[in-house]
């Protein structure tokens, strides 16, 4: 594959105006003489980053739990749901922000590895609204919530 050329560095004004189209805070030149430091302008940016919407349309929260009898097979879903990037609450609790693809991926996996052997098994998957999420209470020893479904972020500096 033939690499792409370089695209030259934008100035500054027309810089900002792209950053003004997309709705992201601008850097000026009268910022940086008026005192505000570099980091300080980086924390804006963080703030702002931190106000967005957290999820996208395609993701979901979703609660899986399930009773298992059997130790082996008890496991290996445990192991399954990590795999897939679940986030363990409680022994047999999980909370996940999966996309509805991979959700309905994970419900058809689960559901073969419980019609596999005979059993008296159950698992759940609950589908979870945000607005339900942000009134959720939790009696006793409370999970970090705003950490599990804040969006991962990556600033290059």
């Amino acid at each position: 594959m033939p690499r792409r050329k370089r695209q030259p560095i934008l100035p500054l004004p027309d810089r900002n105006d792209r950053w003004a189209s997309a709705g992201l805070p601008a850097l000026t030149d009268g910022e940086l003489a008026n005192g505000q430091t570099l980091p300080t302008h980086l924390a804006a940016w963080l703030g702002w980053l931190q106000q967005q919407p957290r999820k996208r349309p395609e993701d979901m929260y979703c609660f899986i739990c399930y009773d298992i009898e059997n130790d082996k097979i008890r496991r290996m879903v445990a192991r399954l749901l990590e795999k897939e990037g679940c986030i363990r609450v409680q022994k047999s609790v999980f909370f996940a922000r999966i996309q509805r693809k991979r959700h309905a991926r994970l419900t058809d996996l689960l559901r073969q590895i419980q019609q596999l052997y005979e059993n008296q098994d159950s698992i759940m998957l609950l589908p979870v609204g945000e607005d339900m999420l942000n009134s959720l209470q939790c009696i006793g020893q409370s999970f970090e919530l705003q950490q599990i479904t804040a969006p991962k972020h990556t600033v290059f500096v």
